[in-house]
């Protein structure tokens, strides 16, 4: 008998003691619980007071100088949190509204800028084998232009630009003096510099029709126009007079033709412009 209510009493003790242990337990598990909670609804408080400041500040920062942003790369950018297992809910839908706004409005900034000149000129150039093109990028760094290139709808092939075929692309568009080759991108940007540097090659002694579909498509009647060409042979006379006779409204000034030109060389032609 003894040893059967021995017995008892110690199992009876021992459930006592397991269930004190498994309070304790579910005790700390919700203490830990609970201040996971505190932190994460403290630092996304934090950060978000953080993100407000800075954002003030660039505010700040943008209407004491007029300055443009090149780029959107260049641009100062202010990161929204991203919501973690740990955050409250709240929290985290918070942050991922505020991230979600910050992304729409780099994209929103960036499309804007994309039409907004950056700086006093612009190289803009048509380039049908990419000869022109290399002149125009040296161009763009000894003046420190933007540079845009004149894409045509349909590209230009070999034989599109073969010479000796009388019935290639290029030479009839050149026999036909209505001819204007469609162009595929968006320069409306061009119209908000003072001085615009235009390239493009000789075709048949002057300029490819493409260009007089460029100088059509837009209003430039404010701007500075300087020419450069490179050419097999013929000089950039003729274009330049071509050009002024067809677009007296155009303040379309001199031209330069630069076969194999040195950065050297672009720079004394510009500043024998100024």
């Amino acid at each position: 008998m003894v040893r059967a209510a021995f017995s008892r009493s110690t199992v009876e003790s021992c459930k006592e003691m397991r269930q004190k242990t498994m309070k304790k337990i579910a005790l700390t598990i919700v203490s830990l619980m609970l201040a996971l909670v505190m932190s994460s609804c403290g630092s996304a408080s934090n950060t978000a007071a953080r993100q407000e400041a800075a954002q003030s500040s660039a505010a700040q920062e943008t209407t004491a100088t007029d300055a443009p942003v090149k780029n959107a790369a260049e641009a100062d950018s202010v990161g929204a949190p991203v919501a973690t297992d740990t955050m409250a809910p709240e929290a985290a839908v918070q942050s991922q509204d505020a991230l979600s706004e910050a992304v729409n409005s780099s994209e929103n900034t960036e499309s804007e800028e994309t039409t907004e000149a950056t700086t006093a000129s612009a190289v803009v150039c048509f380039s049908g084998t990419g000869t022109t093109w290399a002149i125009a990028e040296m161009m763009a760094e000894a003046t420190g232009s933007d540079l845009y290139e004149i894409t045509p709808a349909e590209p230009y092939s070999d034989a599109d630009l073969n010479y000796n075929d009388d019935d290639c692309r290029a030479n009839q568009e050149q026999d036909d003096p209505d001819a204007r080759p469609e162009i595929a991108n968006d320069l409306s940007a061009v119209t908000n510099y003072e001085t615009i540097y235009l390239g493009y090659p000789i075709w048949w002694g002057t300029n490819p029709r493409i260009v007089q579909t460029f100088l059509e498509s837009y209003d430039l009647g404010s701007v500075k126009i300087y020419t450069f060409c490179t050419s097999g042979g013929s000089g950039i006379e003729q274009s330049v007079s071509d050009l002024q006779e067809n677009y007296p409204d155009l303040n379309i000034i001199s031209g330069k033709r630069l076969n194999n030109a040195s950065e050297a060389d672009i720079e004394d032609w510009i500043s024998s412009l100024e």
